[in-house]
């Protein structure tokens, strides 16, 4: 009986009674930091290099591992493409550079698919890769 009273109690009791701390203000961790106001270190390091702009940074860095992805498949493109020509028309070497070749298309397939399924899911929310903003979370207010 005593478990059953503690199990209605922390289900149902317990989530009313917690109270509103902090819920409806907005948090930025770069207000109060700068020369002089050395509080945190390693916070002012960051609001520094732009803290303030992680969104282009994001944005900066997938296109920079798309551009990499890009060029490591036409690599291997590359690679197959040579294999396929010192095969001396051995099949089991023309096979391992066709191999390749076909891996290396379907890796360049793929990451065009991935970047047109990311910019149709950002222009969904009205966004775009190269500018992405990340939205604050704000109480409403009453």
């Amino acid at each position: 009986m005593k478990k059953l009273f503690l199990f209605i109690q922390a289900s149902f009791l317990y989530p009313l009674l917690a109270f509103p701390a902090f819920a409806q203000t907005e948090v930025d961790p770069c207000v109060g930091v700068g020369p002089g106001k050395e509080v945190n270190p390693f916070l002012d390091v960051l609001c520094a290099i732009g803290g303030n702009q992680t969104s282009k940074t994001l944005g900066n860095i997938v296109i920079a591992i798309i551009v990499i992805a890009v060029v490591i498949a036409l690599l291997y493109l590359l690679y197959g493409g040579v294999k396929w020509i010192t095969s001396r028309g051995e099949k089991d070497q023309v096979e391992a550079a066709r191999n390749h070749i076909i891996a290396a298309v379907v890796g360049l397939i793929v990451v065009f698919l991935a970047i047109f399924i990311v910019s149709l899911v950002l222009a969904a929310f009205d966004l775009s890769l190269t500018d992405l903003k990340i939205p604050k979370i704000v109480a409403p207010t009453s």
